[in-house]
């Protein structure tokens, strides 16, 4: 794509402001990926005081290619809501087959609290949905307390869209996975994440992928800043859970 447009570059004078763009202040690959060629770039970090996340990432949940990583989720999803802060939690699942049994395990557990990528929720509400849904309407969703992330939002290939760009890489020999999966991904999380940061509130990363592979802190750099906290203080009172 950017060889396409780059020559649309050079036409003009042009200004590009936005967020989540790049995780480097030179915007290497996003300039690489827009055509863009040398030009000033400016990055304006978060405040770090009133734009910081309470980050839980648990240790020992299996990697999500595993058959244990079902099991564990589910787990892990139990004691993070029955603690979360109180507010409307997101349980953020991108396999479809996954958010199915995730919804409805949870609505077992937790009634008609549940909603699975539905738009009409309350204080109490747990909206379990994929990345898709959410980008399209978190802006009009109550601002969660809570967001649980099941997996990285890591393109798959077997999208035929993503399979296409993923080829056109490998065809000029290029690195596909740090040139546009990650990046894509690092830029999905932050956008997902935002209205969390804007309430400084909880985000449970339960994909154990970010503790064991090599790109785990370029993920944790996206997320900046935030609180590592290793554990819940505050679990919902009982007429909450019993609601």
């Amino acid at each position: 794509m950017g060889s396409f447009l780059n020559p649309l570059w050079l036409t003009q004078p042009t200004v590009l402001i936005g967020s989540a763009l790049d995780l480097e202040t030179e915007a290497t690959i996003y300039r690489q990926t827009v055509g863009l060629g040398d030009l000033t770039c400016l990055k304006f970090s978060p405040d770090r005081q009133e734009a910081i996340v309470q980050l839980y990432q648990p240790e020992g949940v299996p990697m999500p290619n595993t058959p244990q990583f079902q099991a564990s989720l589910l787990q892990e999803l139990r004691y993070l809501l029955s603690h979360a802060p109180q507010g409307p939690a997101v349980v953020l699942v991108g396999d479809t087959p996954l958010r199915n049994q995730v919804g409805s395990v949870l609505a077992a557990e937790f009634g008609s609290r549940v909603q699975v990528e539905r738009t009409s929720l309350d204080q109490y509400s747990i909206l379990v949905c994929g990345w898709e849904f959410w980008q399209t309407h978190q802006q009009v969703l109550p601002t969660p307390a809570c967001m649980a992330i099941a997996t990285l939002p890591i393109p798959s290939l077997e999208h035929p869209l993503v399979a296409g760009r993923v080829n056109y890489y490998k065809k000029n020999r290029q690195d596909w996975f740090r040139l546009y999966l990650l990046p894509t991904a690092l830029m999905e999380l932050q956008r997902a994440i935002s209205p969390i940061r804007e309430a400084q509130g909880l985000v449970a990363l339960l994909d154990s992928r970010v503790l064991h592979r090599s790109y785990g802190q370029q993920v944790l750099a996206a997320l900046s800043p935030f609180a590592r906290i290793s554990y819940l203080e505050t679990p919902w009172d009982e007429e909450t859970l019993g609601a």
